[in-house]
C-alpha cells in the first residue's frame, strides 16, 4: 500500500468515526425520547477494505494512525498559531503608525496656529521629517511620507487612490517648506503661506482619517 493511499485511509477512518459519533449520539437521544433505534449499519464485507481495518485495529496501524493524526494536528496548529502572531504583529504595527501620523498632524497644525514669523513655521513643518514628541520612539526620525508608505503596505486591501491623494499632499507639503527655507526666519508669517500649510495638513488629516 502506498502512503497516498493510507493517508487516505486515514482520512476515511476519520470521517467514518465521527460518523460512528454521531451515530452513537443520534441513538441515545432516541432512546431517551422513547424513539425506535435505527437498524445497525452492515459490518464491512471481505476484501481490501477489511484487510484496511484489521491493519489499522493492529499494533501497527494503530501507531501509524496516531502518528499521522498527530502529526498532523501538530503541524496545523502550530501554522494557525504562527499566523495568528504575524496578523497580530501587523496590526500593532499599523496601529503604532496611524496614531502617529495623526499625533504628528495634530502638532504640526497647533503649532501652526500660532506660529508668527517663518522661523516658527519653520520648526512646525520639521514634523515633516521627525516627531519631537513621538508616540512611538521607533518611529521618531521617520518622515510622514515614510510613515503613510509603511501603512500602505500594512493594509490587506489599501484603497489606492485615497492613497496617492495623500502622497501627493504630502509632497506639496514638502514644496511648500521648501519654499520657506529659502526665507528669513525673522520675517512674519504671511496669511496666504499659514493659510496654504494648515489646507494642506487638513486634507491630509482627513483623507488619513477616512482611510481606516
Amino acid at each position: 500500500m502506498s502512503i497516498h493511499q493510507v493517508i487516505d485511509e486515514v482520512r476515511r477512518r476519520e470521517i467514518e468515526a465521527e460518523e460512528a459519533l454521531r451515530h452513537e449520539v443520534r441513538r441515545r437521544l432516541d432512546t431517551e425520547h422513547g424513539v425506535a433505534p435505527a437498524a445497525a449499519a452492515a459490518p464491512p464485507k471481505d476484501g481490501f477494505g477489511k484487510k484496511v481495518l484489521e491493519f489499522f485495529n493492529s499494533a501497527l496501524g494503530m501507531w501509524l494512525l496516531s502518528s499521522v493524526v498527530l502529526t498532523g494536528g501538530a503541524a496545523l496548529i502550530q501554522n494557525i498559531q504562527h499566523q495568528h502572531e504575524v496578523e497580530q504583529k501587523t496590526r500593532e504595527q499599523l496601529s503604532a503608525h496611524k496614531f502617529e501620523v495623526t499625533h504628528r498632524i495634530d502638532q504640526m497644525e497647533y503649532g501652526l496656529r500660532r506660529a508668527k514669523t517663518v522661523g516658527d513655521a519653520k520648526a512646525v513643518m520639521d514634523g515633516l521629517f521627525k516627531s519631537k514628541f513621538p508616540l512611538s520612539p521607533d518611529l521618531q526620525n521617520k518622515s510622514l511620507g515614510s510613515l503613510y508608505l509603511t501603512m500602505m503596505q500594512l493594509v490587506s486591501a489599501p484603497d489606492d487612490k485615497k492613497s496617492a491623494e495623500v502622497m501627493d499632499f504630502v509632497r506639496r507639503l514638502e514644496e511648500a517648506e521648501l519654499v520657506l527655507q529659502a526665507l528669513p526666519d525673522d520675517k512674519p508669517l504671511a496669511g496666504p503661506q499659514r493659510e496654504h500649510l494648515s489646507k494642506l495638513l487638513t486634507s491630509i488629516k482627513n483623507l488619513h482619517l477616512g482611510r481606516s
